[in-house]
């Protein structure tokens, strides 16, 4: 535990510069932390993946896109050799790491060793017609000039591939890219999904803004499309991005027309599509030089996203622990049966996470409109009748006090919308899961007697991701009685308190009143606004950040929580609960903290 406490202080104060002792020390405090809450592939992921940018010094682009929109042809395009497996049915059915390297040629690489690989059996471990064993990536190393040695380039599957196991690949790719190249099509340019994808890369390595990572669009085969009619695709494109990116984030975009096809076959040729497939080679070439400025603040912004991450999963092991032990063991159980082995769908989590959204709150508003209807109907009931003591004295705290009771009813209310929110996007994973495994069977000819995969056990799930937001409303709504009594009672008493005469003081009550009540439905539904988004910011920036470990990561950290927990009926557990628990929720807020520093350095 001292290793660890030492951690979190380091959390706490070092200073979260560029320097590379600096986010060196960071990424060991993080490591330490993933491997004290039971994750310790993560652990390893973020020590390896810091010492790639800070000690090895290579730039990461990780190529991305549909099924069969050339990823595969546009990375041999750029290699200028027909390096990598292509077809014309989906080629990629597993992460390849092409590098540059002093001894070319194809291997498959595990934690501490790497042996050579025939070529047959590199095509097939590519392609997915055999799968990589556990815990291996697959890797081609090619010759001095092919690539520039501070750049490796990831060939991923297509990220809408019905096989579940090759669009988990994909995204599980994206939180280590410090260059996105997305492959799109010329002809049919960023559908719903590609859009939804576009998002979640951005949100996964950091956002455009400050974190130093690059996102390139190649709009391949765009010598099917009239170059008249090119111009307009570029600035459709732009005005898409516009929504995606702030300006800020704008000159992080770039987009390159490719013709990777041609550009394989002739490389010399003149052609627009061929000449910015090296134009696209080019700037590869110059951000991997640019390393020195790059890799600093993709590291940093990496380290930010960690932190972040593994606070989400201190708090789910810190509400765990409210649970009695066999509850847990069957809800980890659960989990294991429903929910590890299954891809988010995130397109349809995020829809369903959108409307939820403005249901909650268009019903709150509601409320709060009868509710200040209400209160206005009878505090000018209550006008007619008071005295000038009560109207200067006792109504504006009356009123106050009216605003922060319905306040913490309305957190309440909140509290649980939100949670069956969560928990229903959760559900709507599990039922597009069920969908296509019925489809990719329905596809191979399968006819034999319905199969269902019922959706996955939610009630730990869903409390558990979205543990610490669920307070958030109660932490908004408290802090706002000040600014509630400066809102309602503050003019209030400032008005009454001018009057000479019951007379005068009722007329000015009655014409001041509206407004203040206005102003606190206002400030109240400000505040509501910020719980509902937070809470649903929160929700989805952990399916991105954990995404295809999800499941994996629960389960883990769960299992860790158990154990901090032990038996109900041993001696000392609630002792050991409660000091299992402070320890998690204080390593949450020094994550937060250490996050915050993290990005704050970003824009000093």
């Amino acid at each position: 535990m001292s290793t660890t406490t030492e951690s979190t202080a380091h959390v706490d104060t070092a200073a979260a510069d560029d320097s590379r002792e600096a986010l060196l020390e960071h990424a060991s405090t993080l490591g330490d932390i993933a491997r004290e809450l039971g994750l310790p592939d993560l652990a390893q992921t973020i020590g390896e993946d810091t010492r790639r940018r800070l000690d090895d010094h290579r730039v990461r682009a990780v190529v991305l896109g549909e099924i069969k929109q050339g990823k595969s042809t546009l990375i041999n395009a750029i290699l200028g050799d027909d390096a990598l497996p292509t077809g014309v049915t989906p080629t990629t059915g597993a992460v390849a790491t092409v590098r540059v390297g002093d001894e070319p040629g194809t291997f498959l690489c595990h934690d501490d060793r790497r042996e050579s690989l025939a070529a047959e059996r590199f095509a097939a471990l590519a392609t997915g017609r055999e799968p990589p064993p556990d815990n291996a990536t697959i890797e081609l190393v090619v010759g001095a000039g092919a690539l520039p040695p501070t750049l490796e380039v990831i060939d991923t599957p297509g990220m809408n591939d019905m096989e579940r196991v090759r669009g988990a690949i994909s995204r599980g790719e994206l939180p280590r890219a410090d260059v996105l190249v997305l492959v799109l099509d010329a002809t049919q340019l960023l559908n719903r999904t590609e859009m939804a994808f576009l998002r979640d890369a951005v949100a996964a390595v950091g956002g455009l803004a400050g974190s130093g990572a690059r996102l390139l669009l190649a709009v391949n085969r765009i010598d099917l499309v009239a170059p008249s009619d090119r111009p307009l695709l570029v600035d459709y494109l732009r005005r898409e991005l516009r929504s995606l990116a702030g300006e800020d984030e704008q000159e992080s975009i770039e987009i390159f027309q490719t013709n990777a096809r041609g550009a394989l076959r002739n490389p010399e040729d003149d052609s627009e599509g061929v000449e910015q497939v090296r134009a696209l080679r080019r700037r590869l070439v110059e951000i991997a030089d640019g390393h020195a400025d790059v890799l600093p603040a993709r590291a940093r912004a990496s380290l930010a996203r960690h932190a972040t991450l593994l606070a989400h999963n201190a708090a789910i092991a810190a509400r765990a622990l409210t649970l009695e032990e066999l509850a847990l063991r069957r809800e980890i159980r659960s989990i294991e049966r429903e929910v590890v082995d299954h891809e988010s769908d995130l397109v349809v989590v995020r829809e369903k996470l959108a409307e939820g959204q403005t249901r909650i709150r268009q019903e709150s508003e509601a409320r709060i409109e009868r509710f200040r209807e209400d209160l206005r109907a009878s505090t000018m009931a209550c006008i007619d009748t008071a005295s000038l003591r009560v109207l200067s004295n006792h109504l504006p705290g009356s009123l106050h006090d009216a605003y922060l009771a319905f306040a913490r009813e309305e957190s309440e209310r909140l509290r649980a919308e939100l949670d069956e929110l969560t928990r229903q996007a959760i559900r709507t994973h599990g039922e597009q899961a069920r969908r296509r495994l019925f489809q990719a069977t329905m596809r191979l000819g399968f006819r034999g007697p319905p199969i269902y995969i019922d959706p996955p056990s939610v009630v730990l799930e869903a409390g558990l991701v979205v543990i610490g937001l669920a307070g958030t409303a109660v932490m908004y709504f408290g802090s706002m009685a000040a600014g509630l009594t400066m809102t309602v009672a503050g003019p209030l008493a400032t008005v009454f308190l001018r009057e000479k005469s019951l007379r005068d003081a009722r007329v000015r009550a009655k014409d001041e009143l509206p407004g203040a009540l206005e102003r606190a439905s206002e400030a109240v539904l400000d505040s509501i606004r910020r719980v509902i988004e937070q809470h649903v910011a929160a929700v989805e920036e952990h399916l991105v950040l954990a995404n295809v470990a999800l499941g994996r990561q629960l389960v883990a950290v769960l299992e860790c929580a158990r154990e901090r927990l032990g038996p109900d009926d041993a001696e000392g557990a609630p002792k050991r609960r409660a000091a299992a628990q402070q320890r998690l929720l204080e390593l949450e807020q020094s994550l937060y903290r250490m996050r915050h520093q993290l990005r704050d350095s970003a824009t000093a």
